[in-house]
């Protein structure tokens, strides 16, 4: 079941970036201006795939039937993305607020999102008197803000979004990482959103971690 709410989430953890860094051909860190880089993702030339012979195969898997089953109370739109600013430990991503699924150990892990009231078709925003937080896999709850999208660099036209952060600890175990995020409307009302596992040959995972 969809726990009755529209689900949707971003999820840009490619194949590739979940891989042994050895399958990707890659060394395991470089350096910019002295300091050491980790590669979280990279692109190698191999040969191009044949040509396609008449129709792509059915695929043999089918719609469940929650897909088809009434939605609501709300929709839920979220991504995960690199930080602008360095965490707590002293680790800072090298491409800042880009969408991403992987993250190394000491990065910053930014949550945003929005959320969307289908009976009313209005967004849920800081004068609805929401309370919205992620619930971390180990535990922990992390309470979300309402914030403009690019912060201190932000634009007159740049989007308002719920928004959490969480230093991943240098020693927090590597590998898959699961979240939920919840709401509690001010009449009551509540939801969890929990993103689907994209399932890989190698984790079943929505976001990952690596050293």
């Amino acid at each position: 079941m969809l726990d009755k709410c529209i689900v949707r989430n971003v999820v840009f953890s490619a194949y590739a970036a979940l891989l042994p860094l050895t399958a990707l051909n890659c060394a395991p860190a470089a350096t910019q201006n002295g300091d050491e880089v980790a590669l979280l993702l990279g692109a190698k030339k191999v040969a191009p795939p044949p040509p396609p012979a008449g129709a792509p195969p059915r695929s043999a898997l089918t719609t469940p039937a929650s897909y088809y089953d009434p939605v609501g109370p709300f929709f839920f739109y979220v991504e995960t993305l690199t930080s602008l600013n360095p965490s707590r430990y002293g680790v800072l991503a090298t491409v800042p607020c880009i969408q991403s699924g992987v993250f190394k150990r000491g990065m910053r892990l930014v949550f945003r999102y929005e959320i969307l009231d289908t009976s009313t078709g209005k967004r849920v925003t800081d004068r609805d008197g929401a309370i919205t937080k992620v619930r971390l896999q180990h535990g922990e709850e992390v309470p979300a803000r309402w914030a403009v999208r690019g912060s201190v660099n932000a634009l007159p036209d740049s989007a308002w979004m719920w928004v959490a952060s969480w230093d991943i600890p240098l020693d927090y175990p590597v590998g898959s990482f699961d979240y939920s995020i919840s709401v509690t409307m001010k009449d009551g009302r509540t939801a969890t959103f929990t993103p689907p596992i994209q399932k890989t040959p190698t984790s079943d995972s929505r976001v990952r971690i690596i050293d």
